[in-house]
């Protein structure tokens, strides 16, 4: 038997609604392990929300212009981040000001200690150390 995710996916959506849920939160499959392996445009989220009868969160791979635009094309209720949220302590100022994001170091997510989740510098750490 071969796999058709799309199909399952949406039956389960479908099911879902039988719970009255308070919402979807759908991660778009981009990513095995630490690995980037499907660098493409949101489409699971989008997929969901006609199907879904509550409101649908994406996750993966957002930028603030992509998070805009699914949003605004009404294709999904909120946008969540998750790796940028870990590395950019004031990921909404950065967002809402379009100050440049810290990068990630995945290798430091989940591994039990501070290195990745208390050492990024928020945007103003940076220009205080840029003017110094």
């Amino acid at each position: 038997m071969r796999s058709d995710p799309r199909a399952l996916f949406h039956h389960i959506a479908e099911c879902l609604n039988d719970f009255n849920l308070a919402y979807l939160h759908v991660i778009e499959p981009r990513v095995k392990g630490s690995t980037v392996i499907n660098d493409h445009p949101p489409i699971a989220a989008a997929n969901l929300k006609p199907i879904f009868g509550g409101p649908v969160i994406a996750a993966g791979g957002f930028n603030a212009k992509d998070a805009e635009a699914i949003v605004g094309e009404g294709k999904v209720d909120l946008v969540a981040f998750g790796r940028h949220f870990i590395a950019n302590p004031d990921l909404p100022r950065r967002l809402k000001e379009g100050v440049p994001l810290n990068p990630y170091d995945r290798d430091t997510f989940y591994y039990g200690g501070v290195t990745g989740y208390l050492d990024y510098p928020t945007s103003g750490e940076l220009e205080t150390t840029a003017v110094a």
